[in-house]
């Protein structure tokens, strides 16, 4: 937040808690403005003897902080954030986790340049407590924030431990810490006001260099970490979507990286798809897309995340396929990637289009041998590489239908129990006799 003082350029300020201070002899009156609003104060800040005395708490306060005065030591106290009123004993013991894990990372880390902090907080939660205020710990320590894209939550299970990885950009160098459960929670229910200190909160600590190139140029000794499970198996969700964010990726890939809790170039193919769909089978006002996920994979998380098409909004079915079933489909639809819709409920109108998406294209042009590669090292060479054609969709996808919805029929009955929509579509090599799993529009 940007702090501006009218009239001449701020000095030393002395600042007082309650709105009272001791001046020398001459005032002269100064306007605050924070971010082109005039702050309002009790006391008007003023000039004296070349320095600018602003009252504390008030310009704290609008700048969204806070101020405790103690009083038998004569100290003030800034807090930044400001924690909510009310705020339960657990928000302050899950804050200072935030805090205690920026001091040991950064302890580590030295003083980053670019700071990037992945973390789990508020997915996990022991003793049934949010663990949100952990941001607002590792916010007043880094400045890192959600807003700026440098604090970024990564969808886990809530039967997973709670963990944090502060990573220096540029160096390449991070600190992954994970939180003793058993600790935690016995911790949570201590006398309030009693500071956690030295208290050995963490099961895990280890310090990494995950900058791809560095990875990529020495893939046997990661992958001897990977086996060990230096980041408690969180390793290629913390490597794919922190390079991500380093080489740039636009925030809805980001964030589909964030739900499916790792980048692989299935969340990409469902981007690549939900950009195509964007450019080539738009929406016209009243109308949404519904899509059936046929065979699924996770190019499903994605266009939950950039086209809302969640399952319970009814915006998605899914139809698993085994082999045998995929070794039914009709040449042209060998690389069948879903069957996408955009209909207009009003109006009862709607319009189907039966995608292709080529991985094999994809693995061809990019040179990345899946025989040759570790299972990480081949997903990761292929994200980067598509990371350069994500304004390019065309190259890897292609149109094997397009159809009307008849009179009356809506898309969701392409998805009901014994309907095969590829039979519908003409797709099918013969009529299908083994069963199949449809998950409708409501669970």
């Amino acid at each position: 937040m940007r702090l501006r003082l009218v009239a001449v350029l701020m000095g030393l300020a002395l600042l007082s808690v309650g709105g009272v201070y001791a001046a020398a002899q001459q005032f002269f009156p100064v306007k605050v403005l924070v971010n082109g609003q005039e702050v309002a104060f009790d006391t008007s800040p003023v000039i004296s003897g070349g320095r600018t005395l602003v009252p504390l708490r008030a310009l704290v306060e609008v700048l969204g902080g806070a101020v405790n005065w103690h009083p038998d030591r004569r100290v003030a106290e800034v807090v930044f954030p400001a924690p909510p009123p009310g705020a339960e004993p657990s928000y302050f013991f899950w804050r200072e986790v935030g805090e205690q894990a920026a001091k040991k990372a950064l302890s580590h880390l030295g003083t980053p340049v670019d700071l990037l902090v992945l973390t789990n907080a508020g997915y996990v939660n022991p003793g049934g407590k949010s663990t949100l205020p952990c941001l607002d710990g590792i916010m007043a320590l880094t400045a890192c924030t959600e807003g700026k894209g440098n604090l970024l939550r990564v969808h886990t299970a809530d039967t997973r431990p709670l963990w944090f990885f502060f990573w220096d950009k540029k160096s390449g160098q991070g600190v992954f810490l994970e939180l003793d459960r058993s600790v935690a929670l016995q911790l949570l229910n201590r006398p309030a006001g009693q500071p956690l200190g030295q208290a050995a909160l963490w099961s895990k600590v280890a310090c990494e260099n995950i900058a791809a190139e560095h990875l990529l140029s020495h893939p046997q000794q990661w992958n001897q970490k990977v086996q060990a499970k230096i980041f408690d198996g969180f390793e290629f969700g913390i490597v794919t979507i922190a390079n991500l964010v380093a080489h740039g990726a636009p925030p809805e890939l980001i964030q589909s990286a964030l739900f499916h809790d790792h980048l692989c170039p299935g969340v990409t193919s469902g981007y690549l798809i939900a950009e195509y769909l964007k450019r080539h089978f738009p929406l016209s006002p009243g109308e949404s897309y519904y899509v059936l996920a046929l065979p699924p994979w996770c190019k499903e998380d994605a266009l939950q995340v950039v086209l809302n098409t969640t399952p319970g909004k009814g915006g998605m079915a899914v139809i698993p396929m085994n082999e045998a079933a995929k070794a039914r489909l009709k040449p042209e639809a060998k690389n069948l990637a879903g069957i996408y819709f955009r209909y207009h409920p009003a109006q009862q109108r709607g319009e189907g289009l039966v995608l292709a998406f080529d991985f094999g294209k994809a693995y061809e042009q990019s040179g990345v041998d899946m025989a040759k590669s570790f299972p990480w090292e081949s997903r990761l060479k292929l994200d980067l590489w598509l990371l350069q054609y994500l304004d390019r969709p065309e190259l890897f996808i292609t149109e094997i239908k397009r159809f009307q919805l008849a009179p009356g029929e809506a898309p969701s009955d392409y998805a009901q129990p014994g309907t095969n929509p590829l039979v519908k579509l003409g797709l099918w090599q013969q009529q299908f006799s083994g069963p199949h799993r449809a998950v409708g529009a409501r669970r």
